[in-house]
């Protein structure tokens, strides 16, 4: 593959799970269902392999393309490993279904980046000048980074700084009231429009006026477009004549007119427009659409290369005069409509119906603004209520009153987040920012790991974790609210797609790193979560906590029951249990706590044994991996190297070593060390004042290995029981003449490596990097080569640009395609355990398509194909000629209607008897489909769910809604 290969499959890397729900249509959910196998069949999912053949088959996108075949290989093969988060191999329908719900979720609304906060009343920016009349519009133009206000009935407007509030321009610009202005980037020009019956063209930098248009009407507001999709900008403007009018913005002259609503013409469905003055103007460049909203109440989109109309909706009984458009993710498009309702209507713009109301308001709404880059939402009514608002979830985030009897206008700034309120002044209402842009969070940053699987940190806070792109730096996600009380400690699971999570209280959850969904409880402390480890086997798979109680708790992944979770609990410590850590490939766990003690336990049978003892606080301890040796630090600064298991210094010391740095008063003291971390003969220790050390004890390690205890091997022929040679017993003196403090050698230091107490090191797989973090806020990555400790780039919330850690795409993608091409050649063998319906022996029909489509030869997929394309020919022709006769019976109903009316003796219920039944039901046989709504893709009835969720929970849970995805039939309905 080529360089731009892996760039563009690294931009692609985020988007694979919503690319993947993009093309799978949702009527095609109930026949990938019958691809799952029961729950009580021997086989409880599909493999990796028939999870491929089946998603590769149903999924919609160009076949024939062996590229973009290898993509969604890509994608399916990363979204089959995130859902078998549990390892076992193989996805359950139960597990597939409630994945892309949750997707559709927004990932239980967990994974928000920007948690909103609250905006306050400004302290410094204050709008001192005098106003003549009440603000009647507030405009915002980010690339000038200025505001322009218009007063009512004034033919001026006056332009501010928009970051400092100082006015810079007061532009006398028509002859009559200025009633809207738009800023044209092509040029630099500001227009303005009047009641003159003009526009006029201003230079954004002078404010000297440039050019005048006549128009026939007045035009009450103008929108700039510029679409991807054609060559050409365009000022699209409406005028109370209720004709939108488009300019083309390189020579302003005219194109063309999207005309409005004849009232003597007969309304119709081939008539479209509005009946009256035209409220605001849209452009959604992303879908091709201008939306156009007018005080007659209605919302129409036109196409944006035709400009012929595609829809309308309706909802609004009164006037509709803001819309704006939220893309804060491909989960979160919706168009956001406001006027003299009291609410703000929420649109998907593929359907006819609302999907939300932002209900809160008691007086009619001033607007609607989304803030780019954001998902914050505001609205505001007359009365001065402003509100915040969360498109992720719709939820009401914050309100505030204007200190003014009416408001006529408001506007958003950026990136300095910033509400303007336009009243007889400005008011301005700044957001509450971080402090500190150059912290990874505002708390302490407790814990740092690095998950090579997703190429991620992630960073434990008190109140949330973050993921952060091991690529460049930047912050990825943040999944807040996971519990109620303080996060305390965090650890990885072996396949890097979960996390287990500690809290103060003394809980215990599992975390999908990918969503931030909580996956399960286990039974819980008494008191604050010290630490936590993780350890598995090919059958087993344990999570082991402990905390400041004196006990050590063994749980089972697997167990069903939160509550009884604990296999084992190991009550051999007095005191606080402070560390655990197990020794990679065994099933050895050591634990120190603040009696003193270390034991060592087996994870398997459960035996304990002491280890060793001493009369300080043991905070930290850890195996030095394949050694037969342990490394402990105490509450005082001494660091202790201990022999255990299968070495001839078996709960020996065989080596302690005092842990000191350079102190405030530049002096040689002892510090307690707070963290620790071994790599390859490197030890990394952190202290409370922030220094930071690496020691090298190879030769420590090396004379262990040499001293190892040799194992007799067993004989089938004089059946031995197993047996140790015993080497010579080692006493303390012995020890000391074997070990010496010169066999530590110190071959790196960093003095203030942090501000305060380092908290965790986690050493990167490659070896030649680690990261840190630190009660001081902050989370460093260090590059250690040749001796020099160098910093290479921080996790910061305003991001570094200096980050300087890289990543092997090459050999990463290489490897992802491999496995993707080994897989599509095991899908030739594939065979996948369709559950069938047995009816006398034989199979039922549409199953037996099924089959035949999975497994069929080249020759019966055309033949299928030809079939398919034919029946979508006849379906066509076939709703063309109900669409006819449907016609012909309204009209022949509203004859007969009208006749009877017209008749004074008619009695009732004759009438009846030509009502629209008839009607309606040419329109309800199941095999007529709605092009745009009907066939719309998954995501649709997600949002559906969701909305219905948080007003009135229509669907009670998961499995009410999956059986209406699956089972339920969409019928358009004769209104």
């Amino acid at each position: 593959m080529k360089n731009q290969d892996y760039e563009d499959y690294d931009q692609d890397y985020e988007k694979k799970e919503i690319d993947i729900m993009e093309k799978l249509h949702k009527k095609k959910m109930a026949v990938i269902e019958r691809c799952f196998p029961d729950k009580n069949s021997k086989g409880q999912g599909l493999t990796i392999q028939q999870f491929l053949k089946v998603m590769l088959e149903h999924l919609d996108y160009n076949k024939d393309s062996k590229e973009e075949t290898k993509k969604i290989t890509l994608a399916l093969i990363e979204l089959f490993k995130e859902i078998d988060v549990n390892g076992d191999g193989t996805m359950e329908w139960v597990e597939f279904s409630n994945h892309i719900i949750e997707l559709g979720l927004l990932r239980n609304d967990r994974s928000f980046k920007d948690v909103i906060k609250s905006y306050h009343p400004a302290e410094n920016i204050k709008d001192e000048q005098k106003h003549e009349t009440v603000i009647d519009r507030v405009y915002f133009f980010d690339r000038l980074k200025m505001l322009l206000v218009l007063e009512k009935e004034s033919p001026k407007f006056k332009v501010y700084n928009s970051n400092t509030s100082e006015l810079i321009w007061n532009v006398n610009a028509h002859k009559g009231y200025v009633l809207s202005a738009e800023f044209i980037p092509d040029q630099n020009l500001i227009a303005s429009s009047s009641n003159d019956l003009t526009i006029n063209f201003w230079d954004s930098s002078s404010f000297n006026l440039k050019q005048i248009l006549s128009v026939p009407e007045i035009q009450l507001c103008m929108r700039y477009a510029r679409w991807s999709s054609s060559q050409s900008n365009f000022l699209y403007t409406g005028g109370s004549d209720s004709i939108i009018h488009i300019y083309d913005t390189y020579d302003l002259k005219e194109r063309g007119t999207l005309s409005g609503w004849n009232p003597f013409i007969k309304r119709d469905s081939q008539q479209y427009g509005h009946s009256s003055p035209i409220g605001d103007i849209l452009a959604i460049d992303q879908q091709n659409t201008l939306v156009t909203g007018g005080l007659d109440g209605n919302i129409c989109l036109w196409d944006s290369a035709t400009h012929q109309p595609k829809k309308e909706l309706r909802g609004h009984e009164k006037g509709v005069y803001s819309l704006d458009w939220s893309d804060w993710s491909p989960m979160n498009q919706c168009l956001i409509s406001a006027g003299l309702d009291h609410e703000a209507f929420v649109w998907n713009t593929y359907v006819k119906e609302k999907i939300f109301l932002l209900r809160g308001h008691n007086h009619p709404l001033v607007g609607v603004k989304c803030l780019p880059r954001t998902s914050q939402v505001v609205t505001a009514d007359i009365s001065g209520m402003v509100k915040v608002w969360d498109v992720r979830n719709f939820l009401q985030i914050q309100t505030f009153n204007v200190p003014a009897d009416e408001i006529q206008a408001f506007t958003l700034t950026y990136p300095k987040k910033q509400i303007v309120v336009g009243a007889r002044k400005m008011f301005f209402y700044e957001y509450d920012e971080p402090k500190d842009q150059m912290l990874t969070d505002e708390k302490m940053c407790l814990k740092v790991l690095y998950n090579q699987t997703l190429t991620c940190f992630i960073t434990l806070h008190p109140d949330s974790v973050k993921t952060w792109d091991a690529r460049t730096g930047k912050l990825q996600q943040v999944y807040r609210e996971l519990s109620v009380a303080e996060l305390t400690t965090m650890i990885i699971d072996a396949r890097q797609r979960k996390l287990f999570i500690g809290d103060s209280e003394g809980r215990i959850f599992t975390v999908n790193i990918k969503n931030g969904a909580k996956m399960k409880k286990f039974e819980r402390h008494h008191k604050m979560i010290t630490d936590l480890a993780h350890w598995s086997n090919d059958t087993n798979r344990r999570v082991i906590s402990c905390s400041r109680e004196d006990t050590v708790n063994i749980h089972d992944e697997d167990s069903q029951d939160a509550h009884k979770s604990c296999r084992y609990k190991m009550k051999q410590h007095h005191l606080s249990v402070n560390s655990l850590h197990v020794k990679q490939d065994s099933e050895n766990l050591v634990s120190c706590a603040d009696d003193g003690a270390i034991f060592i336990i087996d994870l398997v049978s459960y035996r304990q044994e002491l280890v060793w003892k001493c009369q300080y606080e043991l905070k930290k301890v850890m195996f030095l991996e394949s050694h037969n040796c342990i490394v402990s630090v105490d509450s005082i600064g001494n660091v202790y190297f201990i022999g255990v298991l299968e070495s001839k210094f078996k709960s020996k010391l065989l080596l302690q070593k005092t842990y000191k740095a350079i102190s405030l008063t530049n002096q040689e003291e002892t510090f307690p060390v707070t963290s620790i971390n071994y790599h390859d003969n490197l030890l990394y220790l952190g202290d409370e004042l922030g220094n930071l050390k690496i020691w090298n004890i190879k030769q420590v390690l090396d004379k262990v290995d040499l001293h190892q205890v040799e194992q007799k091997i067993k004989t089938r022929k004089n059946n031995d029981a197993d047996t140790f040679v015993t080497a010579m017993d080692y006493g303390q003196e012995d020890i000391a003449q074997i070990f010496v403090i010169g066999d530590i050698m110190e071959v790196g230091y960093q003095r203030k490596a942090h501000q305060d107490g380092i908290t965790y090191i986690e050493v990167c797989k490659d070896g030649s990097h680690f990261a840190t973090s630190s009660f001081d806020c902050c989370c460093y990555l260090w590059a250690f080569k040749n001796g020099q400790v160098s910093k290479i780039g921080a996790l910061i919330l305003g991001h570094d640009a200096n980050w300087g850690y890289r990543i092997d795409e090459i050999s990463r993608a290489e490897a992802a395609e491999q496995e993707a091409n080994e897989l599509l050649e095991e899908l030739k063998d594939t065979i996948i355990p369709t559950k069938v319906e047995k009816n006398d022996g034989q199979i039922s029909s549409s199953k037996q398509q099924l089959l035949d489509r999975l497994y069929g030869s080249k020759q019966q997929k055309d033949q299928q194909l030809q079939q398919n394309q034919a029946e979508k020919e006849d379906k066509k022709e076939m709703a063309l000629n109900r669409a006819k006769n449907a016609l012909k019976i309204y009209e022949q109903f509203k004859q007969k209607q009208f006749t009877y009316q017209n008749q004074q003796n008619q009695n009732d219920q004759d009438i009846k008897k030509y009502d629209d039944s008839e009607y309606k039901d040419v329109f309800q046989q199941q095999d007529y489909d709605e092009e745009e709504e009907d066939n719309y893709n998954i995501l649709t009835d997600l949002q559906e769910f969701k909305q219905q969720q948080l007003s009135s929970g229509v669907y009670s849970s998961k499995n009410a809604f999956k059986t209406k995805l699956i089972k339920g039939h969409h019928k358009s309905k004769f209104s």
